[in-house]
C-alpha cells in the first residue's frame, strides 16, 4: 500500500493505490482513468494496511473514487476512531460512507471522520498535511533524482550548457512505486488538457520513454523528433514528416532547462501547420517558467520550489557552486 507518512499520520492516495494495484496485475494492459473504482482485491490491501497500522490517524485521500462495491466500508469499522476520509467528491461514495461507518460525523462537504475527533483539528490535519501531501510527495521524489555531481560542474548534453547539477530522471526507474506514483500524476495532468491531443512528441531519450508510456496509459500516439537541439541538430532527417498539418500535438519532456528543443519542436510544429497548444514534464529550472507559444505548460516541480540552488552559464568557470 502506497502511503505518505508523518509522525502520528498516514495518508493513502486511494486512486494511485487503484491504480498501482491494476498496473501490477495487468502490466502493459493498464490505462489511466479520471474516474477510480475501488474494487474487492484493492480493500483487502486497504483492510491489511490499516489492522497491521500503529499511527494515531490514517487519512484515506477520496480524490476521484465513484465507485465502490456494497458492505466493504463496513470492514473498517473497528478502526472508525483513527480514520479521516478526504475529498470526498462522489455522492454515491458518500452515501455508502454514511451507511457504512459507523458514528461518522462531516466536518466539511467532502470530510468526514470519527464523531468523537476534534473538527477543528480535523480540519487543520487535512489543509497542513492532507491536501498537500501529493506535491510534497512530488517534490521528494523529484528531488531525490537530483545529482550535484560531487561538487562538479557539469555538461548538460541536451543545451550545450554548464551546471551545478543535474536532474537524472532514470533514476526514477529503480523504485517501481516511486515511478509509477510520477507517472500516474503526469497522466493525471494531461487528462486534464482540453480538447483533442492527436499525438504526444518528444525530442530527447527520457522523453521518448516518458511519451511512450504516457502514451499507452492514455491511448495517444508519439511522434519522436531524433536530432533536436544544439550537438544533433542536423539529424532531423524524415523524422519532421510525422508532423500532419491540422493535428495538435502535446510536447513531453523529462527536465526543461532553458526551453531550447522546445523552441524549435514548435517552430518545426508551426511550419508544417499543426498546433502545439501544451508542453508537460516531470521538472524545469524555474527561469522559464513562462513560455508564450503555448497556451499552457504544465510541470510536476520546478528547481526553486524543491529548494535546489540550481545554476547554469554558458562557460565552466561561470558556475559560482552552492556551499555546502
Amino acid at each position: 500500500m502506497y502511503s505518505f507518512e508523518n509522525d502520528n499520520l498516514s495518508i493513502i492516495p486511494m486512486d494511485f493505490n487503484v491504480f498501482f494495484c491494476s498496473a501490477k496485475k495487468y502490466k502493459k494492459n493498464i490505462r489511466y482513468s479520471k474516474e477510480c473504482v475501488v474494487s474487492e482485491m484493492f480493500f483487502d490491501e486497504l483492510e491489511s494496511f490499516i489492522s497491521e497500522s500503529h499511527k494515531e490517524n490514517i487519512s484515506i485521500d477520496m480524490k476521484n473514487v465513484v465507485s465502490c462495491p456494497k458492505h466493504l466500508f463496513r470492514r473498517i469499522n473497528v478502526y472508525n476512531k483513527k480514520l479521516i476520509f478526504f475529498n470526498v467528491e462522489s455522492e454515491n461514495v458518500k452515501q455508502l460512507l454514511i451507511e457504512e461507518i459507523e458514528k461518522l460525523t462531516w466536518v466539511r462537504d467532502t470530510v468526514a471522520c470519527y464523531f468523537d475527533k476534534d473538527n477543528y483539528t480535523v480540519e487543520k490535519l487535512v489543509d497542513t498535511e492532507c491536501i498537500t501531501a501529493r506535491k510534497k510527495e512530488e517534490y521528494k521524489i523529484i528531488k531525490s533524482v537530483v545529482d550535484n555531481g560531487n561538487g562538479h560542474i557539469q555538461l548538460l548534453d541536451s543545451s550545450g550548457l554548464y551546471s551545478n547539477c543535474y536532474v537524472d530522471v532514470k533514476k526514477l526507474f529503480i523504485d517501481v512505486e516511486k515511478y509509477y506514483f510520477i507517472i500516474f500524476s503526469l497522466a493525471e495532468q494531461l487528462y486534464n488538457f482540453e480538447g483533442h491531443i492527436d499525438a504526444f512528441i518528444s525530442s530527447s531519450k527520457n522523453g521518448a520513454i516518458l511519451a511512450n508510456i504516457l502514451g499507452g496509459l492514455l491511448d495517444v500516439k508519439e511522434v519522436h523528433l531524433i536530432g533536436v537541439g544544439p550537438k544533433y541538430s542536423m539529424e532531423l532527417g524524415d523524422s519532421v514528416e510525422c508532423i500532419k498539418e491540422g493535428k495538435r500535438y502535446v510536447y513531453i519532456f523529462d527536465f526543461m532547462c532553458t526551453g531550447t528543443e522546445l523552441k524549435i519542436v514548435s517552430a518545426l510544429i508551426n511550419s508544417k501547420k499543426a498546433y502545439l497548444p501544451y508542453a508537460a514534464g516531470i521538472a524545469k529550472y524555474k527561469k522559464d517558467a513562462d513560455f508564450h507559444l503555448l497556451s499552457k505548460l504544465v510541470v510536476l516541480a520546478d528547481t526553486k520550489d524543491m529548494g535546489i540552488d540550481y545554476k547554469i552559464a554558458g562557460a565552466k568557470e561561470d558556475i559560482t557552486k552552492k556551499k555546502r
